[in-house]
């Protein structure tokens, strides 16, 4: 009887050390394939059009980096500035517009505060493309079921609401021409005497290399490609973990003591520190705490966070395209596919076009290094990625300088999808190999 016990009990345990060693296997085996796939995708903006570099800094304070929506007639929302935009003479009562102000605040985050204040959903509001975190920064934000009185009444440090409109038109992503910037650089690490010099060569700049910035896969954490990846690949759990877990050297203290819950399975401890400021990722936990399913965890993103991931990806392979069409130079070729005179990329989705000779070449090259086909970007229960095509270059507008005590401001205006930092990492940038 003794002997039976001993014997149940031995077998009991050596169950669960198996079942602990398949866990710790399973989390092991899914860590390093996160972090082979981060290492294997670094970000990719390493081509430069201009031999010429001032060195320095920008985004010391938000002041330093002011971003003014130009809307669709071309009006630039300046900051501080009232506008008077005329009502609908025929309004329906289907939407109202305003003119979001903001400074230290991401888009999103703006948006669900204000949507809270006025006791709305957060779906209830669309604004034309989303906008810096550290900076002062304008843009229209449309919304339907709430009062112009209840808006006039939202109280949010460092958040202005003005120019409110009556219209019958929804505001949808990219209904805007662009954005005018006004950006402070300091700290620069060439004499005065030469300063100017340099900035008149760069300031000869029409075009630039139309890579998408490092706000596209995360000015913080720039993994959001790798996750969008991850997705594309139907490789759900890797996508959450990498999104959830996975603490990097450059989170804070208490962000990678969370992550690093997360990827252990301990999610309750971990939703006891993760910082307040990681709303979306708590919500996805929470979720699958739940459901205990990673897939539609990421149903409870706003559309355009949800979207964002794959969309990071294809940015991924477009700053691909561009390194790749680098060694050709970007006059348009034999083949290529032109918008308004500009040689294209494919932005790869599943109804993607490809060119003809060398840039088509470049493009299915690309795609079968990945691994992947068109027909991946459709994701039944996520979405659907169309594809689309994007100028290789982009035309800056407007670009002036001018040079103070401690430093320089420059002002520009690029069209809508185009990065200031394209701009920027031209002048100060330290360039090798051009």
């Amino acid at each position: 009887m003794k002997l039976n016990i001993i014997s149940k009990q031995r077998k009991k345990e050596t169950l669960k050390n198996l079942k602990e060693f398949r866990k710790a296997f399973r989390t092991n085996f899914r860590k390093n394939k996160i972090y082979k796939m981060i290492e294997k995708m670094p970000l990719n903006l390493n081509k430069y059009l201009t031999k010429y570099s001032t060195g320095g800094i920008i985004k010391k304070y938000p002041e330093d980096f002011i971003v003014e929506e130009i809307t669709e007639d071309g009006i630039v929302l300046e900051v501080g500035k009232e506008i008077g935009f005329k009502d609908e003479e025929n309004w329906n009562g289907s939407f109202i517009h305003f003119t979001l102000e903001k400074k230290n605040w991401n888009t999103l985050d703006a948006i669900r505060e204000i949507a809270k204040q006025t006791k709305s959903k957060r779906k209830n509001f669309g604004f034309a493309g989303t906008k810096d975190k550290f900076a002062i920064t304008t843009q229209r934000v449309g919304c339907f079921g709430v009062s112009i009185e209840d808006l006039k009444k939202v109280n949010i440090p460092n958040i202005t609401l003005r120019d409110f409109q009556k219209t019958n038109k929804k505001l949808k992503i990219g209904c805007l021409w662009g954005n005018r910037f006004t950006i402070k650089v300091r700290d620069v690490e060439v004499d005065k005497s030469e300063l100017d010099n340099i900035l008149k060569e760069l300031s000869k700049l029409k075009y630039v290399l139309n890579y998408f910035g490092i706000q596209r896969f995360g000015s913080v954490r720039p993994i959001t490609h790798v996750v969008g990846k991850f997705i594309v690949q139907r490789d759900f759990e890797s996508a959450f973990y990498a999104y959830c877990g996975t603490p990097l050297p450059y989170d804070g203290e208490k962000s990678k003591e969370a992550r690093s819950l997360v990827d252990e399975g301990k999610f309750k401890e971990a939703l006891k520190i993760y910082p307040r400021i990681f709303y979306y990722e708590k919500r996805m936990i929470k979720y699958y705490l739940k459901h205990r399913d990673y897939k539609k965890s990421f149903n409870v993103l706003p559309p355009q966070l949800k979207s964002m991931f794959v969309n990071a990806y294809q940015s991924y392979l477009f700053n691909e395209m561009i390194n790749e069409r680098y060694k050709y130079g970007f006059e348009p070729l034999e083949g290529d596919i032109l918008k308004d005179g500009l040689p294209t990329g494919a932005l790869i989705g599943y109804n993607s076009k490809f060119a003809d000779g060398i840039q088509g070449e470049i493009e299915r090259d690309i795609l079968e290094r990945e691994g992947i086909k068109l027909e991946d970007f459709k994701i039944k229960g996520f979405g659907n990625f169309f594809g689309d095509r994007r100028p290789l270059i982009a035309r800056i507008y407007d670009l002036e300088y001018r040079i103070d005590d401690d430093g320089y401001v420059l002002r520009f205006k690029l069209e809508k999808g185009t990065y200031a930092t394209s701009v920027l990492r031209e002048f100060i940038d330290k360039k090798i190999n051009i």
